[in-house]
């Protein structure tokens, strides 16, 4: 990583560190480094000495991996998430909040707040999700449920039906791995299942098209 990529990603989260919160005199007082200094750092135009990160640190209760770009996110719980399954920064934590609100056991909206301040409002959008991680457990512990992440997958990532020919039909679904792509038959259950959603769905298309527009 050479110094003006560093420069950035320092600028950009120290910027998000404090955002909302104090503004740019308001956070370089609370760490004890001059006003100049700061404005040189968000403009990124000085690198930082490692006092200043040291600091930062101390002051946030906050890794310096996240400062310098090491790791994706300021908790290094939900980093080593990401770095374990390849979920992103926001998809990490939101299971992370998921498992921690299951082990709560909480009664009250009270003890919800008092256990997770900030992310509050995050945890009460989750309540529906509570058994996502149960649930992939029980899908990417079995073959069945393995296809039907992959039916899934075909639904999101999009996939082509291919018929013809001497070979039977198949699905072709795309993947987020580069020049993969899955190719299986429609006579397994997952392929039928997205077949028929297909078709379903463009015959709801069709209709849709071709139904008259309402006059006011």
């Amino acid at each position: 990583m050479d110094t003006a990529e560093l420069r950035h990603i320092f600028s950009s989260r120290i910027r998000k560190l404090r955002e909302g919160k104090l503004n740019q005199g308001e956070f370089a007082d609370s760490v004890g480094i001059s006003r100049g200094a700061m404005s040189y750092y968000e403009q990124e135009l000085r690198t930082p000495d490692i006092g200043v990160l040291r600091a930062i640190c101390v002051k946030y209760n906050i890794s310096a991996d996240y400062l310098l770009g090491i790791i994706p996110d300021p908790d290094r719980r939900v980093s080593d998430i990401c770095r374990e399954t390849g979920l992103s920064p926001v998809a990490a934590k939101k299971l992370n909040l998921i498992t921690r609100l299951v082990a709560s056991k909480v009664n009250s909206y009270q003890e919800l707040m008092d256990i997770f301040d900030q992310d509050f409002l995050d945890v009460v959008k989750l309540f529906p999700f509570t058994s996502v991680p149960e649930v992939l457990n029980i899908l990417l512990e079995s073959d069945e449920g393995v296809d039907l992440l992959t039916l899934l997958g075909a639904i999101i990532l999009g996939a082509e039906f291919v018929s013809g020919g001497d070979e039977p039909p198949t699905l072709k679904i795309k993947s987020a791995v580069k020049n993969i792509e899955l190719a299986i038959s429609v006579e397994n259950i997952t392929a039928a299942l997205w077949v028929n959603i297909q078709s379903d769905a463009d015959k709801l298309r069709e209709k849709f098209q071709a139904a008259p527009p309402q006059s006011e």
